[in-house]
């Protein structure tokens, strides 16, 4: 399965046509598979109540509600309400917006970009004084380590120093991997 990081390094976001299958694959990635037939449904046709995709794809509507809710938070589905004449009861039309993946990618990708860089900064101007629980509870840094006495606050174990170099060159290639 295609994960949001992958999906950011190895997509030209600018250059990048949106097929069919690249959306299943964004949306996929982004709120993951459940989304998909939901998705394929409102690039069909627009302003479709959540109770007309229920019905089609056999789901319970709360599922559906969840999913669509997720598309909203990322912006690619809007809705519009309205009120049931018979009922009174609201109901929501949704439609995809395709346009909206680009700017989302990028946003994501620009994001993602600021927390490494900020990660670096943090590891390299604290290369060589971290400090990791031989069990794998914890990483702290020096004057964490030395609050806790250089023993682990989960398992009581003593710390070990830890050699970041390693850290900071994966994190270097991976900010060099999204600025391409």
């Amino acid at each position: 399965m295609l994960t949001a990081e992958t999906l950011l390094q190895e997509t030209k976001i600018s250059k990048m046509k949106l097929t069919q299958k690249k959306i299943e694959k964004i949306v996929s990635a982004l709120v993951g598979e459940e989304a998909v037939p939901v998705v394929n449904l409102l690039l069909e046709e627009s302003n479709l109540s959540e109770f007309i995709i229920a019905e089609k794809l056999e789901w319970e509507i709360s599922k559906v509600r969840k999913i669509l809710y997720k598309l909203h938070n990322f912006g690619l589905a809007v809705y519009k309400r309205k009120k049931d004449r018979k009922k009174g009861w609201y109901i929501s039309y949704w439609t995809f917006k395709k346009e909206n993946i680009k700017p989302l990618l990028e946003k994501l990708k620009k994001e993602r970009l600021e927390h490494l860089e900020e990660r670096l900064k943090k590891e390299e101007k604290n290369k060589g004084n971290f400090y990791l629980c031989p069990s794998g509870c914890v990483r702290l840094n020096f004057d964490e380590a030395a609050e806790h006495n250089f023993k682990c606050p989960e398992c009581g174990r003593i710390l070990s120093n830890q050699d970041n170099t390693r850290t900071i060159e994966f994190l270097k290639e991976k900010i060099a991997a999204l600025k391409e």
